[in-house]
């Protein structure tokens, strides 16, 4: 997809629009990665390259956003090293964490987001109404 067509998806259809800019983009750094850790670009032959590229596998991400469906480098000889699913697993785990405990505890909607805010992550009250709904289950 173009980024061109990323931006009507966006303008259309915030919420895929967004999921889909998010996916383009760590594809993206991925990509980045892959050259880095090879030491040369897709085809170049060079005396420095360490491997060569065996196409992608397709790997999803659970987001604030929904799931990412992304393409990850794959490595022929040894394997791929990325810090997206780290990076991204780790914010999700204390985001999640932090909802649960401020539940627990009884606190607002509203002060659940500002907690959440404090750490770096904007989400929207709908997702907290949502994950409380979740928990309301579980509680019950």
């Amino acid at each position: 997809m173009s980024i061109e067509e990323l931006i009507k998806l966006f303008i259309n259809n915030r919420k895929e629009g967004k999921k889909e800019l998010i996916a383009w983009f760590l594809n993206n750094v991925m990509d980045e990665e892959a050259i880095e850790q090879l030491n040369a670009v897709r085809y170049e032959r060079t005396n420095g390259r360490t491997g060569y590229r065996n196409g992608y596998k397709e790997r999803k991400l659970k987001t604030v956003d929904g799931e990412l469906i992304l393409d990850k480098p794959d490595i022929r000889s040894g394997s791929f090293k990325t810090k997206v699913f780290d990076k991204y697993s780790t914010v999700e785990k204390a985001l999640n964490s932090v909802i649960a405990e401020s539940y627990i505890n009884g606190v607002s909607t509203r002060s659940v987001n500002s907690i959440i805010n404090n750490l770096g992550v904007t989400v929207s009250p709908e997702y907290v109404s949502s994950l409380n709904r979740e928990l309301d289950k579980k509680v019950k």
